[in-house]
């Protein structure tokens, strides 16, 4: 797949699909010469015609990661917004009016405040989701401004213009977190435990990792 799909847009039921096709793909993908009998088990066990696996294990073998077994699900083009005029006017009404307040009411509050817009408008409402989306489009840097104020906007979005630096190795080590884009498998059942954090310490100096976890 060209694109990493938004890991909140995809069911519980395609994602455990695509990692039950991980548990069985992940093992033999890199083999260099995989003969017919595996093929024909991995295909059995998959439940895939041969020309469905082949295709799935060269997406897999170009970005081994789960979101690469997924089915492509056919959807809106790119970009498009499917709501009406109305719902988006409706939308930003509620956004400005309600959302940007400083006493920082939840999504779903806000929402509420939207189906009452467009009840009185005789418009349908959007979708929560819908919803949802609209204000992650929207322009964090004034929405925190709206909610938080200007300093809390400043602090977070304002560019930082000095270096961050160290002049010798472990004078300064920082830590990230990362959530691994891959499942863990029960040894024996092969069945999905969770994915995994991994944690880097990284020596500022000379860009070393210095430990992960």
């Amino acid at each position: 797949m060209a694109q990493s799909p938004d890991r909140m847009l995809i069911s519980d039921t395609a994602w455990q699909k695509a990692v039950a096709r991980e548990a069985v793909i992940r093992p033999i993908a890199f083999v260099k010469n995989l003969t017919g009998h595996e093929k024909f088990a991995a295909c059995r066990e998959l439940g895939l015609k041969p020309t469905r696996f082949y295709q799935l294990l060269a997406q897999f073998r170009r970005k081994p990661v789960t979101s690469s077994l997924l089915d492509e699900a056919p959807g809106p083009e790119k970009g498009r917004r499917l709501l009406s005029r109305e719902q988006e006017d409706a939308v930003a009404c509620a956004i400005q009016h309600t959302y940007c307040r400083r006493e920082r009411p939840t999504i779903t509050a806000v929402h509420d405040h939207v189906r009452v817009i467009c009840r009185q408008r005789n418009v349908p409402a959007p979708s929560w989701k819908a919803f949802k989306a609209r204000i992650e489009q929207s322009d964090r840097q004034m929405l925190t401004k709206a909610r938080e104020g200007g300093r809390a906007a400043r602090q977070r979005y304002t560019p930082v213009l000095e270096e961050y630096s160290a002049q010798h190795a472990m004078e300064i080590v920082q830590i990230d977190h990362t959530l691994v884009d891959l499942f863990v498998v029960d040894a024996v059942s092969r069945q999905p435990l969770q994915r995994p954090w991994l944690t880097l310490a990284i020596d500022v100096a000379s860009r070393m990792v210095a430990g992960f976890y």
